[in-house]
């Protein structure tokens, strides 16, 4: 591969890959806020490291700075009735859920699949964090990747919080918090809605992969592509690129592991190739030819690339590129390659668990 210019641009980044780490920055620049504090989460518990979120918020805005909250009515259910929501009454934090589900609620909007699966931090609307981190003990140990990025970029999310906080009560989802443009300055903060037309991050991705001609690499906690994507992998693999997908040996959701499973035949069998991480990986990332790359909160699988509202940095930038891609080649060295002879004869028990989920796997 051709060596790559150093690239200049007005912004600075940094790429965190684990959850501790990136909860520790969030934190030290929250306590630095002075004006204002956006907060899109998907989970946001009240347990030892959501808590320690919440009453900062509480304090911030009890100093006067504007705090806004958005969180996913199910990712974040039980904040709804904690005493926290007092709270923030109080102090002068204010909160909203995504998509309440009690029947009769102003802000029902009767469908389940549509969820909020946002990660945005933006602080003073000058420093922004997103990537797959969660406010929760149970996800503090994980394996996953973020990214910190000052610069023209946080004008894009400013613009797509003012948007959604605006409109997430309203009756219809229409221009719920969008944003499609690209090249500011070789980054853009891009999103994803269950809608009509409004798939911008799933198309960026896809045009991406079908200009690839060296490699495409994919980090995923969960994989069950759509056709559409399957098949411009495949059609990169036909042209010699070298495909490689990383997933975690065991996730959170054993369904889902054997909804993925019924894939990985197919994929085997095209030369692509799999890797399962020996823990918990929740990174959402993909690196192209040291040219594109993505940093987010999308899923390879069916819920988050068609029902989910999503979003993420998307990169032409060389250097933000390669330093992903070294992150990916690690994690790849950790990782055990899975072969299509070994996947072939696995246990009889194994195979029968994938093919009793493989009737709904396009529901997962």
């Amino acid at each position: 591969m051709k060596p790559v210019s150093p690239q200049q641009t007005s912004h600075t980044w940094n790429i965190f890959q684990d959850t501790e780490s990136v909860l520790e920055s969030i934190y030290s620049d929250l306590k630095e806020s002075k004006e204002s504090i956006y907060i899109e989460a998907f989970i946001l518990n009240h347990d030892a490291v959501g808590e320690r979120f919440l009453e900062l918020l509480t304090q911030k805005a009890s100093e006067g700075v504007q705090v806004r909250i958005l969180v996913d009515s199910i990712g974040s259910l039980a904040l709804g009735n904690s005493l926290y929501m007092q709270k923030f009454k109080t102090s002068g934090v204010h909160i909203r859920f995504f998509n309440w589900l009690l029947p009769f609620s102003k802000h029902n909007k009767k469908l389940w699949y549509f969820r909020n699966h946002r990660r945005i931090i933006l602080i003073d609307k000058k420093t922004l964090y997103t990537g797959g981190f969660c406010f929760g003990k149970r996800m503090e140990k994980w394996r996953d990747t973020s990214i910190r990025i000052e610069g023209p970029i946080t004008e894009q999310a400013a613009q797509v919080a003012e948007k959604t906080w605006k409109k997430v009560y309203k009756k219809r989802y229409v221009n719920l918090g969008r944003e499609w443009r690209t090249n500011v300055d070789n980054f853009s903060f891009v999103t994803q809605a269950p809608l009509p037309g409004e798939r911008f991050l799933y198309h960026s991705f896809i045009d991406a992969i079908k200009q690839a001609k060296s490699y495409v690499y994919i980090t995923t906690p969960y994989f069950l592509p759509d056709h559409k994507l399957y098949r411009v992998l495949r059609q990169a693999r036909k042209r010699g690129v070298q495909v490689k997908i990383l997933v975690p040996e065991r996730s959170d959701h054993r369904i889902v592991d054997h909804g993925s499973h019924t894939y990985y035949h197919t994929f085997l069998s095209k030369k692509m190739e799999i890797y399962q991480y020996p823990r918990m990986i929740h990174a959402k990332t993909a690196v192209i030819d040291d040219e594109w790359s993505m940093i987010g909160t999308l899923n390879m699988d069916n819920i988050s690339l068609r029902y989910n509202f999503e979003c993420a940095i998307v990169s032409t930038n060389s250097d933000c590129a390669k330093e992903l891609r070294t992150m990916h080649e690690r994690d790849l060295a950790e990782s055990k390659k899975v072969t299509l002879e070994a996947w072939e004869n696995r246990s009889f028990l194994e195979k029968c668990k994938d093919m009793l989920v493989w009737p709904i796997r396009k529901l997962l």
